[in-house]
């Protein structure tokens, strides 16, 4: 049986959440998806089309490039953005960048994360909204509402782009 804490107070729903899914060993696919998405803002758009963050593994981020000219050329500023995105993540997250080429540039890629923002909000339907809001409705606590809502918009969009 648990001792209960006389002093307990309320934890952000975010902490809990983070202490879960570390004890079920997916903390580190949390650093990795957090690194991932800062990857845009610590590259450029130029830098961005051409590369491609495949994997994150006890602090090597490898990435993956479209030509060997890339990989050279991001090596002389491999600092540089290793530096940018701690700075972004506010830790130390990435100890070291390893580039490789693997990656292909895609036509129908968004030119940045406001665009692609904005079309993942555009591909909800009326119905999905409406269901979305009716599951989340009886929850009282609005900020795991609010959570839940854009976790059930992206899981619907990400099984649309699968099809």
């Amino acid at each position: 049986m648990r001792k209960r804490n006389s002093k307990s107070q309320l934890q952000p729903i975010g902490e809990i959440l983070y202490a879960t899914l570390k004890r079920k060993g997916m903390a580190a696919k949390l650093e990795e998806s957090a690194i991932f998405k800062l990857w845009p803002q610590a590259v450029g758009r130029q830098i961005l089309f051409q590369t491609h963050p495949d994997s994150l593994r006890n602090g090597v981020l490898f990435v993956k490039t479209t030509s060997s000219v890339w990989v050279q050329q991001l090596h002389f500023i491999k600092a540089e953005i290793r530096r940018k995105l701690n700075e972004l993540a506010g830790k130390n997250a990435v100890q070291e960048i390893r580039f490789s080429t693997g990656h292909e540039i895609k036509k129908h890629k968004a030119t940045d994360e406001t665009t692609s923002s904005t079309i993942r909000k555009l591909a909800l339907n009326e119905r999905d909204k409406k269901m979305i809001e009716e599951c989340t409705a009886s929850l009282a606590d609005r900020e795991l509402a609010a959570i839940c809502q854009r976790v059930m918009e992206k899981e619907i969009n990400r099984r649309r782009q699968v099809r």
